[in-house]
């Protein structure tokens, strides 16, 4: 157990309640003339009970001078309330004022009581004279029941007069003091009597008003239950482990798991880039995590990419903000164009093309994104193997769908047939399987067009995924294709700005490229080689 608290030097408000208790003793009758000898006695007595005091309750007692005489000391109290107590606040009488009403609650319950304050001074005629001058301070309770606990302590001294009292008086303040005020089912609090008349001159401490009164118990009650969370054990309910509360991170809405399971799992939702869901991992609760907390778990490094994180979700989340397709920047738009602050882009924020001056924007498909670019490169002067190489593609897609067009496919395995002359009878090559081309025709027009669009776009897809080099994201891992040679790319899974060449994060375009960095724009090797042997065998260039 820990020592009491000793001091040498007697605080002012200490010096100045034993000032009183010594005065009103003399006011009262005077310490009486007695023999040396008994005053030895009392002074053994005295010391011996002091000794005692110490040993039971150790750090709760504050000795006021360690050989100074008369003896003074304080003793903290506390309520014995193991399973906890109810607390009911009074409406003050002839308040109807409801805002003053809802200002705290009215009922609450607390598992930790704030302690009484027993200020004690042995006169050199204690104990076979008079009992110790005492002062009382209790800050839940009105000072008339703070004075009839006063009266009670007095009433244990002449049931047992010329003995030790402060034991039995410490003792009754433990266990029966609630009772006593009638409290055994709930404290009430009600609002301070004016009257002062019945107030005993043995109470200390302000008049408080209910309110007051009420946020003291509420926050003793909850600092008192985070000291014993800290030295106690608990069990981690991710991992199931025991640890001490210091170990453990509690949250706001008072769920609590261990430091490294709640580390492990911030950094899961960060690297996947789901930090709206990074709450508390109850999955029945979804409160929040603080800021601050966080940026305890992930540290300076990863809190900073978590805010960036969750500002890009903030403008994802928001209908005005599109995202710049040449650099990436996040720009304010309307619900057709928007203008880059960064490099002066003006986008349309449907298909993230170039603005549609004087038309709307039309969603278009991967083939007529295909004609888009052949009729751009009759105006842009690009080289011949690219630009060749992307209508060659572009016209050899439409010319199946002319195909598929005119024919029918196979009512077993779905291969297309056409039939150039004859009856209507047809025999597949493929499956050997017979069937009637009128009926077939009658009986799969959604079929057949259901099959033209997904061997188009699986065509179209599977050239274009082979003519271009793949540039994998270097956080999600995620394939992407370069615009023209521009070497920027922003990885549409974890939006995350990276360079293709070197294929590291990019924080800022002006910083990572330039005569000491990587270049901005440059040609892939397939669309390189692709463009000499074009021009290998044409020889000229195509405008």
């Amino acid at each position: 157990m820990e020592s009491a608290h000793r001091d040498d030097d007697l605080s002012p408000e200490a010096a100045r309640m034993l000032r009183e208790m010594a005065l009103r003793g003399r006011e009262e009758g005077g310490e009486p003339d007695l023999p040396d000898e008994q005053l030895r006695s009392n002074d053994q007595l005295q010391q011996d009970e002091m000794l005692a005091l110490e040993a039971i309750y150790g750090d709760k007692i504050r000795i006021f001078g360690e050989k100074a005489i008369p003896r003074s000391f304080q003793i903290l109290v506390y309520c014995e309330i193991p399973d906890g107590i109810s607390v009911y606040v009074e409406p003050f009488q002839g308040d109807d004022d409801d805002d003053t009403k809802s200002q705290f609650p009215e009922n609450f319950s607390i598992e930790h009581l704030a302690p009484l304050s027993l200020t004690c001074l042995m006169p050199p005629s204690y104990p076979s004279h008079h009992p110790p001058y005492f002062t009382l301070g209790v800050q839940w309770l009105d000072n008339v029941k703070v004075s009839s606990l006063c009266h009670m302590l007095d009433l244990i001294w002449a049931q047992q007069p010329e003995q030790e009292v402060v034991y039995e008086w410490v003792h009754w303040l433990q266990s029966s003091v609630l009772s006593h005020l009638g409290f055994d089912n709930g404290i009430v609090i009600r609002q301070p009597h004016s009257a002062v008349s019945q107030v005993d001159f043995r109470v200390v401490g302000e008049i408080l008003s209910a309110e007051s009164v009420v946020q003291q118990l509420i926050s003793y009650n909850e600092d008192q239950c985070h000291e014993s969370f800290l030295h106690g054990l608990h069990t981690c309910r991710i991992c199931f482990s025991e640890y001490t509360g210091v170990d453990f991170v509690k949250l706001p809405c008072q769920h609590y798991f261990c430091q490294r399971c709640m580390e492990t799992y911030s950094r899961i939702h960060l690297k996947e880039g789901t930090v709206l869901k990074l709450v508390c991992p109850d999955d029945k609760c979804g409160g929040i995590i603080p800021p601050n907390l966080l940026k305890r778990l992930l540290g300076d490094a990863d809190f900073e990419w978590w805010e960036r994180l969750v500002l890009q979700k903030a403008l994802d989340s928001m209908a005005d903000v599109a995202y710049c397709p040449r650099c990436g920047i996040a720009c304010l738009g309307d619900e057709d164009n928007a203008l880059c602050s960064n490099c002066l882009l003006n986008f349309c924020t449907r298909c993230r093309n170039l603005s549609h001056t004087g038309r709307s924007c039309i969603v278009l498909t991967p083939e007529e994104k295909l004609l888009t670019l052949q009729e751009r490169a009759k105006v842009r002067r690009l080289s011949k193997g690219e630009v060749g190489m992307i209508i060659s593609m572009a016209n050899e897609i439409f010319s199946i769908k002319e195909v598929l067009r005119s024919s029918i496919p196979c009512p077993h395995c779905g291969i297309a047939i056409t039939r150039v002359s004859g009856c209507n009878h047809m025999l597949c090559r493929k499956c050997g399987k017979q069937f009637d081309y009128d009926l077939a025709g009658r009986h799969n027009v959604r079929a057949v067009d259901f099959i033209k669009d997904v061997e188009v776009q699986k065509e179209a897809r599977a050239r274009l995924s082979a003519s271009f080099k793949q540039h994998p994201c270097p956080k999600c891992h995620q394939p992407h294709h370069k615009m023209g040679n521009n070497n920027h790319i922003l990885c549409l899974a974890c939006q995350v700005h990276y360079c293709a060449p070197c294929r590291k994060v990019v924080r800022k375009s002006s910083e990572h490229y330039g005569p000491r960095g990587c270049k901005h724009h440059t040609v892939d090797p397939v669309i390189a080689q692709t463009r000499t042997k074009n021009n290998d065998d044409s020889g000229s260039e195509l405008v």
